[in-house]
């Protein structure tokens, strides 16, 4: 992959990232953030699933950004896990649609699990995005969150034996939205993603191939 090491400021904080473009296409790309798990759960930029994502993202032409939440790996501040990783997304998502080569009006947020429940939680101030895809998205983050109402084309994707995240609650949450999305169980997978990470990237990538 062509990645660029990049810094960039969320109200005042420095935080890091990579900027993957693909080699061989003509830009403009579409693009998508990619917002990693909590760090209780080996959760950074470099989590095995975003680097999954990345590549199989790169692979269909996608550019894509991923990033350290504050506080994690060299990014500054303090983690919070109360809604101010909000503003991290909404400025990797600015600071993206800006990026030379980048089609500003195909741009996709990828949440994977606390990345998830970010997007969720911020959604309303996450516009400029056209495409969304939550990974083992925490339940708990729905009841806040105007998801239900959304228009965008939006992907839902758990593990069958994931046990953080019900497949059958998240079923059931998606079917009454006025606006559902897809949503999609793989047989085998835990929250983890162990062992299935490809299988899931290649699922996105789909995805938003179609969509972007």
């Amino acid at each position: 992959m062509r990645q660029t090491p990049i810094n960039f400021q969320s109200h005042g904080l420095a935080l890091e990232g990579v900027i993957v473009t693909p080699e061989g296409l003509a830009p403009p790309f579409p693009a998508a953030v990619l917002c990693h798990p909590h760090p209780a759960l080996g959760g950074n930029m470099d989590n095995p699933v975003i680097m999954a994502l990345a590549r199989s993202l790169d692979g269909a032409g996608i550019a894509t950004i991923r990033f350290n939440f504050r506080g994690i790996g060299g990014s500054l501040g303090t983690f919070s896990q109360s809604g101010e990783e909000s503003a991290d997304v909404r400025a990797a998502l600015d600071l993206f649609r800006r990026w030379q080569g980048i089609n500003s009006k195909r741009m996709a947020l990828v949440g994977y699990s606390f990345g998830a429940q970010v997007i969720l939680r911020g959604l309303g101030d996450l516009k400029k995005a056209n495409v969304l895809v939550l990974l083992s998205p925490p339940l708990s983050s729905f009841g806040r969150s105007p998801i239900g109402t959304d228009h965008r084309p939006k992907l839902f994707l758990v593990g069958e034996r994931d046990r953080l995240v019900r497949p059958q609650a998240l079923q059931e949450q998606v079917a009454v939205f006025p606006q559902p999305g897809v949503i999609e169980v793989m047989p085998r997978a835990d929250h983890s993603w162990r062992g299935h990470e490809e299988q899931v990237a290649q699922r996105v990538a789909r995805f938003l191939a179609q969509t972007l």
